[in-house]
């Protein structure tokens, strides 16, 4: 399966649960299983992921500064680039971004998420809500995917 994962969901997958109140630390260490399980698989090879450069730099900024270790960011950063399939620049997708970005009207990285995933025909996979319900009404006109993280049944999906 092709995906593109948004930053959030490549976060969880290398941050343990660091909240204070538990009931977020739950969450979190929910999500953060269920996001190592995806990254696994995409070095397994189960999944190919394809994604624009913009998110390996959000996560390693996250990752640095959710972890007060800027090499944590760093080291993360360089795994994710070497475990996918394809990264984009921006001036890989320069020709047809701004016809997708005036119509989802989404923000600047969310923008190039999205359209890494129509361009390749992906499964998105965000943990973003607002986001996700933005995409939604594109799903069938771009023929791609959209899936939000913290709803996703990874025993009955095949990811």
């Amino acid at each position: 399966m092709y995906i593109t994962l948004d930053s959030n969901v490549l976060v969880y997958a290398f941050v343990p649960p660091i909240h204070k109140n538990e009931v977020k630390r739950k969450e979190w260490g929910n999500l953060h299983i269920n996001a190592k399980k995806i990254y696994e698989n995409v070095i397994r090879e189960k999944h190919c992921l394809i994604l624009p450069f913009a998110v390996i730099v959000e996560v390693a900024s996250v990752i640095s500064l959710l972890t007060g270790k800027e090499e944590y960011g760093k080291d993360a950063a360089l795994e994710i680039e070497d475990c996918a399939k394809i990264v984009l620049f921006d001036s890989d997708i320069k020709e047809r971004a701004l016809d997708y970005a005036i119509k989802i009207k989404a923000g600047g990285f969310d923008n190039l998420i999205a359209i890494t995933s129509i361009l390749y025909g992906t499964t998105l996979i965000t943990n973003d809500k607002p986001f996700y319900n933005k995409l939604l009404q594109f799903t069938d006109e771009y023929q791609f995917d959209v899936k939000l993280f913290r709803d996703l049944n990874l025993t009955n999906l095949e990811l």
